[in-house]
């Protein structure tokens, strides 16, 4: 029997979980220099428009962190700091240069990690190719368009959260733990990978297996922030920013600052339009695998913590929101016979 055609006819009546639909998951070689040449496109703009009038001796830039003598939560994002120190010869001589080096590489990583990332929704891989770049469109509005601040760990942090909803979708445990732990000692904003995983596994939420996870991944997050808070202990500013007060006054001036309204309306290019479409219209209901789409609601949480401890209109900090609306955004697309995104039908063990 050919395991593709029944897997066509009769998706629910048995586990095909070990099936490859169609080719590997393998990107040719046309499309990556496609996804080499996007990328270089991309960060030459955020050259242009942001790097280079950056200051790159800020009191929260890398050079200032890696001296583990900058204010609070600025000095607990190690992890790019830590990495170009190491290179610092190179780094003292070549200096935004070779930081846009990396930036191309993150960029260029993210495509094909979101390609990947989508096999695991649709079926049509060679249609997906083209699909995957769509994934720069709201990094085209929060980090050039509308963005006006820079933040040395932005694409790394988008990369890196993708990389764990891949890994979470695909149940690769042991790598998901690992670049979980990459990713926090980035951005402490990558606990959010927390609700994602739990999300994903809500059928079997109250099992061993699914607490005992949930647990690691919550003290590896509480630990790393404590010791942190500990070794730094000294320095200025607080674990958190604290945003409430200002998001309070923003939403007050909302009808009188014009971009502070551009800001909130635009971000992620209107993507979040079709999210909300997709949820209010009972859309979402048809997808197949709700372990799927679920894992994307890891943005409520965001968003209500974000009140607090972010500021709303700076569309910078949407950066672990990216690759959710954008599966969310072609979950919605996927509706419509016209886009030709076929979802892969869902098994019954989970």
């Amino acid at each position: 029997m050919n395991p593709t055609q029944y897997y066509d006819y009769t998706p629910n009546s048995v586990d095909f979980t070990g099936y490859q639909r169609g080719e590997p998951n393998k990107i040719p070689y046309p499309f990556l220099l496609l996804y080499f040449l996007l990328s270089v496109i991309i960060c030459y703009l955020y050259h242009r428009k942001i790097i280079a009038a950056a200051d790159w001796y800020a009191p929260n830039s890398l050079d200032a962190v890696a001296s583990f003598k900058t204010a609070k939560p600025y000095q607990f994002r190690l992890l790019m700091p830590l990495i170009f120190d190491f290179f610092k010869p190179l780094y003292m001589v070549y200096g935004k240069y070779l930081y846009n080096a990396w930036n191309v590489t993150a960029i260029f990583l993210l495509q094909v990690v979101f390609y990947r990332l989508l096999c695991g929704y649709f079926v049509n891989k060679k249609y997906l190719l083209w699909i995957s770049p769509v994934i720069l469109y709201p990094v085209l509005f929060n980090y050039i368009i509308l963005n006006q601040s820079f933040q040395y760990y932005d694409f790394t942090a988008i990369l890196l959260y993708t990389v764990g909803l891949y890994y979470i979708l695909n149940k690769k445990t042991a790598a998901f733990f690992i670049f979980f732990v990459i990713a926090v000692i980035n951005k402490e904003t990558a606990g959010y990978l927390i609700f994602s995983y739990m999300l994903f596994n809500y059928k079997n939420l109250f099992t061993k297996k699914v607490i005992i996870n949930t647990f690691i991944l919550g003290v590896i997050f509480i630990g790393y922030k404590l010791l942190l808070n500990y070794l730094f202990r000294n320095n200025p500013g607080d674990n958190f920013e604290v945003g409430y007060y200002e998001n309070i006054r923003i939403v007050k001036a909302l009808t009188t600052n014009t971009t502070l309204l551009k800001n909130l309306l635009l971000n992620f290019g209107g993507l979040y339009i079709f999210v909300i479409l997709l949820f209010i219209t009972g859309l979402w209901k048809r997808f197949p695998d709700k372990r799927k789409l679920y894992i994307n609601l890891a943005i409520v949480p965001y968003y209500l913590f974000g009140i607090y401890i972010t500021y709303i209109t700076e569309v910078r900090v949407y950066t672990e929101l990216i690759p959710m609306i954008t599966v969310l955004f072609l979950i919605f697309l996927s509706n419509f016979k016209i886009f030709r995104l076929r979802p892969v039908p869902a098994y019954n063990k989970t």
